[in-house]
């Protein structure tokens, strides 16, 4: 069960630091007449760039003061196509997308800072898949209703959850694209963080998940193992939901095409990220679920991660504990190192993996 705690800030101080700076001020006066040269002694190595302020979602060095050491907060986004434009779409640290029921897909957006949330959606029900993972992430999770297996996995697990079905003072509904209801429901960052202290949720982060991702420095890019990558396509189902990636160059991202089409927020931005991964995992329809939900064998796989017009083969696991963080791997074994930027985690079935092309 994830507690309700208050936070707690502990500051330390030392003078050790002025002392030596004092000491090393008064050795470099000379006097500028004199005959005799002295040498100063060349620095052992370059200063280290201290970084602060990263964000552990995307590595980079621009997380707010009030959002550091806070638990992420994740949304399940609607992917049918009377729901895009997204709303928020471009604005998520991270979004991780897998197959839902009847070859749709939904989303989880994943934020460090709740302040940076916008209006965000449309908010659609959670399944258990997604429950799990936000669940290894110490996340918030947000949603608007959820299968029988979700709820189930929220209960028996202890996950702090934000329900539109309950909760009508945060969530609201957006009817200006006559679309049918259930791809109207939003929220926004204001909402959620009024919600979360209405329901006394914790918000500071357990140390285990202090660190989802392992980065590189933020101002500097690697070159992946297995070649050059300018594009790379994904395939969810034959139902519509499948991806293109284009790299450029000028930027180092990779924009975001879904069935041929830019994929853009509300404000006609098109989504790009500096990473795109993917995991391969089997995928089956549960037994007896009438609606035909699936279920994702979330404990180990494999897959690739491209970034920097490169890309390389990884693996990936989580294991069969709800709570367990998911961890991705290099080929060697090592804790795969993302360069710093957004990402894009695609839940791919195993059975697809060959129209996977990377070009």
């Amino acid at each position: 069960m994830k507690k309700k705690k208050m936070l707690r800030n502990t500051i330390l101080c030392s003078a050790a630091a002025l002392l030596l700076v004092a000491s090393l001020t008064a050795c470099g006066n000379q006097d500028e007449a004199s005959s005799v040269v002295s040498e100063e002694p060349a620095p052992s190595s370059a200063a280290e760039v201290k970084y602060e302020n990263i964000n552990p979602l995307t590595g980079e060095n621009n997380l707010s003061a009030s959002a550091k050491g806070q638990r992420p907060i994740a949304f399940m986004i609607n992917n049918n196509p009377n729901a895009r434009p997204h709303w928020g779409l471009c604005s998520a640290d991270v979004v991780i997308e897998g197959l839902v029921e009847g070859g749709s897909t939904r989303m989880m957006w994943l934020f460090a800072d709740v302040s940076d949330v916008p209006k965000i959606g449309s908010l659609r029900s959670m399944r258990h898949d997604f429950v799990e993972l936000a669940d290894g992430l110490d996340a918030i999770l947000v949603h608007w209703g959820g299968s029988p297996q979700a709820y189930t996995s929220v209960s028996a697990n202890g996950v702090d959850d934000i329900d539109g079905l309950s909760d009508s003072a945060n969530f609201f509904r957006d009817h200006t694209r006559n679309v049918p209801i259930e791809h109207t429901g939003y929220t926004t960052g204001e909402n959620v963080l009024s919600a979360i202290e209405q329901n006394a949720f914790e918000i500071k982060a357990d140390s285990q998940y202090i660190s989802p991702f392992t980065f590189g420095k933020p101002d500097e890019k690697r070159t992946l193992s297995d070649g050059s990558c300018t594009q790379v396509d994904v395939f969810f189902s034959s139902a519509g939901y499948n991806h293109t990636f284009t790299y450029d160059e000028s930027d180092g991202l990779y924009y975001n095409s879904i069935e041929g089409a830019p994929m853009t927020d509300d404000n006609g931005q098109q989504m790009a990220v500096t990473n795109v991964i993917g995991l391969y995992m089997n995928v089956s329809t549960i037994a007896g679920d009438g609606s035909g939900r699936v279920d994702m064998d979330l404990s180990s796989g494999e897959g690739f991660y491209i970034s920097n017009g490169t890309y390389e083969t990884i693996t990936w696991e989580k294991g069969n504990t709800p709570s367990n963080p998911l961890k991705l791997y290099d080929k060697n074994g090592n804790e795969l190192v993302l360069n710093a930027g957004k990402s894009w985690i695609g839940l791919l079935p195993e059975e697809y993996r060959a129209n996977t092309v990377i070009a």
